[in-house]
């Protein structure tokens, strides 16, 4: 009896830690490496272009993002075109776009996305000139 419970509360504890070390802050998701702006333009369609246009001019529930990939490097001081993109798809509260409210896009795509799939929309999105 003393041995079966000592076993559970040490795969109690082990499982603790294993979820403790999932609840990472958005931000902390890694570059899955280069991204691929043609796999990355699939990905944006699939999960941004309902709320983000790239055409000019047309706003839906996100701002549009055409030219982004140029605006994107002068966003926030020393911070690039490249990290400025991530962070917003990671953590779309840390700098909200003038004339659209905080929390009005998912703050999951971290969760949802593999860390690939948002290093190919980040490539995507930088092509956007």
């Amino acid at each position: 009896m003393r041995t079966s419970l000592v076993v559970l509360l040490l795969v109690l504890a082990l499982t603790l830690f294993g979820l403790a070390a999932c609840g990472t802050a958005a931000t902390s998701v890694p570059s899955g490496g280069a991204g691929d702006a043609v796999a990355g333009e699939a990905a944006f369609k699939a999960n941004c272009s309902g709320c983000h246009s790239v055409e000019a001019g047309v706003t839906r529930t996100g701002p549009s993002l055409a030219g982004i990939g140029t605006a994107a490097g002068t966003m926030v001081s020393g911070t690039s075109a490249e990290q400025f993109l991530r962070q917003s798809i990671v953590d779309p509260n840390a700098q909200v776009t003038a004339g659209f409210s905080a929390g009005i896009m998912p703050g999951t795509f971290s969760a949802r996305l593999a860390a690939q799939q948002i290093d190919d929309i980040v490539a995507y999105l930088l092509t956007l000139k």
